[in-house]
């Protein structure tokens, strides 16, 4: 469809994977059943299993059916990953249980499942055995959905050039320690909205990490109350590539298209990390750098605007500060803006 096919094709140029992936959508489950969807593997590597389902309570509640079934099989089979994707959640979540909004279609709402081996041992294996610390998790994650949400925009950005459209790319960053934000400068004042959040728990012996992209629409964020948080954006904000098309107008066909790219976003994302944890020497160049503590947060840090102003979220007195420095563990050090006071982060969240 024009335009259409044109940007879902390049958001992943091998569409063999995520034909595959997009084979399993007839499978699916009604909200959060105790059946497990049907599950593809992924064709570059049998090793990442992908499940698809229209609703669900939240897909941290299938992935732990996932691991639950794994666990107990009694067959040698099981995978090195697994993805599990909805097309919406009637109950997603975010950090300490706070409300995310995901019941509409169109957004990316997935969960990656590894397991702890692969980063508690596999890893260190791969760092000449040094043990890289788990707290650097939610930085690599992050820089990894950064770079997808970068390529997709860039991409989307593109075919609207082509459609004669021409939108200003906003810059992707990152905020510690878990969220992908949007920067849009004007010649007056930046802003930074939010568009995409990720959530780290464990199951068993695996971990399960929650991802939501906000692709088609930015959900209403509360600005006060439990759920109250900075403000949302999302990928048609900025990219026009559904309207260009003239065979794309209705409602119901532009919501479509955004569910099959936020498939793709889901599958390259869940492909990233699993290739990244499971390569060996041999099949990366400077293989060993690349899973070292130090490349991680090169890489996070590449994202990273110093110069943006963050918000405690949880203290009393939401205190305004800035990014000083990020420690070799991924604590960070901050400066708070009215009194200059430094303090070293482990677990705050910034508004």
């Amino acid at each position: 469809k024009g335009s259409r096919s044109a940007f879902v094709s390049a958001v992943n140029p091998s569409s063999s994977s995520t034909s595959a992936m997009s084979s399993s959508i007839e499978n699916t489950a009604d909200e959060c059943s105790t059946l497990l969807p049907s599950k593809v593997m992924h064709q570059q590597d049998p090793n990442l299993w992908l499940y698809h389902v229209e609703t669900t309570t939240s897909t941290m509640d299938e992935a732990r059916k996932i691991v639950e079934s794994i666990t107990t099989d009694d067959t040698d089979e099981r995978p090195k990953s697994f993805l599990i994707s909805a097309a919406s959640q009637s109950q997603g979540r975010g950090t300490t249980q706070r409300n995310w909004k995901s019941s509409q279609r169109g957004n990316a709402l997935f969960t990656i499942g590894i397991p702890q081996s692969a980063w508690m041992v596999d890893l260190k294996k791969k760092n000449h055995g040094s043990m890289v610390p788990l707290t650097l998790l939610p930085l690599k994650v992050g820089s990894l959905v950064a770079q997808q949400i970068q390529r997709s925009l860039e991409e989307c950005l593109q075919d609207d050039k082509h459609q004669g459209m021409s939108n200003a790319a906003p810059k992707v960053t990152v905020k510690w320690p878990n969220d992908v934000l949007l920067k849009q400068s004007s010649s007056t004042q930046s802003s930074y909205e939010k568009v995409a959040g990720i959530l780290i728990e464990s199951a068993k012996d695996w971990f399960i990490i929650g991802i939501g992209i906000n692709v088609g629409y930015a959900p209403d964020i509360p600005k006060e109350g439990s759920d109250y948080g900075r403000q949302a954006t999302c990928f048609s904000q900025y990219c026009n590539a559904t309207a260009s098309s003239a065979d794309a107008n209705d409602d119901d066909d532009n919501e479509e298209y955004w569910v099959e790219v936020s498939k793709k976003l889901a599958v390259d994302t869940a492909h990233d990390l699993h290739s990244w944890l499971h390569s060996k020497p041999d099949e990366h160049l400077s293989s060993i750098d690349e899973h070292s503590g130090g490349a991680i947060l090169d890489k996070w840090k590449s994202f990273l605007d110093w110069d943006m102003e963050l918000v405690l979220r949880d203290t009393p007195k939401r205190e305004r500060v800035r990014l000083t420095g990020v420690m070799a563990d991924g604590r960070v050090i901050v400066k708070e803006v009215e009194t200059g006071t430094t303090r070293t982060l482990v677990a705050d969240y910034f508004l």
